[in-house]
């Protein structure tokens, strides 16, 4: 199953609509302590200075999502969420969509220099990715929760990616 980008660009009203209704549908994935209200909060809080790269499957239904934002320098793009639904889940589809966000934001922003995301400290699985393609530079509490943050040098991540080849 392929899943389509719609980039921030050419979102409309209703765009942003599905993406709050997949997000709040799918927060539990987040972590099995993400509530309703801190799913809210989060939109609330973030979608006005956010950016968004939708993933769409053949039948025009939301698959997945990139959410991010610029720092104020916008040499940084702090990946604030992302998220597959269960039928998309698979390596090769998370490679391609974050792929695909990794594009779109240097294809936006020819300052950037590096991406920072962060996962939640017990999860082991998404902590063990991000592992492989970036580094663990922090460590800070939000909404309760112990968060790693780690940080990706532009460069070396568009390597990782194929994007570009090592010099």
């Amino acid at each position: 199953m392929m899943l389509h980008a719609k980039s921030h660009e050419v979102l409309q009203d209703a765009d942003y609509a599905r993406f709050a209704r997949f997000y709040l549908a799918n927060s539990e994935e987040f972590d099995e302590q993400y509530m309703l209200h801190d799913a809210l909060s989060h939109l609330i809080s973030t979608l006005l200075h956010s950016r968004l790269l939708l993933l769409d499957d053949e039948q025009g239904q939301l698959g997945g999502f990139g959410q991010y934002r610029y720092t104020e320098d916008r040499q940084t793009a702090f990946i604030d969420s992302v998220m597959l639904a269960k039928p998309h889940r698979s390596s090769r589809v998370f490679f391609a969509g974050f792929r695909d966000l990794v594009l779109q934001i240097c294809q936006e922003n020819d300052e950037i220099q590096t991406l920072q995301f962060h996962a939640v400290a017990n999860n082991r699985y998404i902590n063990r990715l991000y592992s492989k393609f970036s580094t663990h530079t922090d460590t800070q509490e939000r909404n309760g929760r112990t968060e790693h943050v780690y940080t990706a040098e532009l460069d070396s991540l568009l390597v990782y990616l194929k994007i570009k080849t090592a010099v």
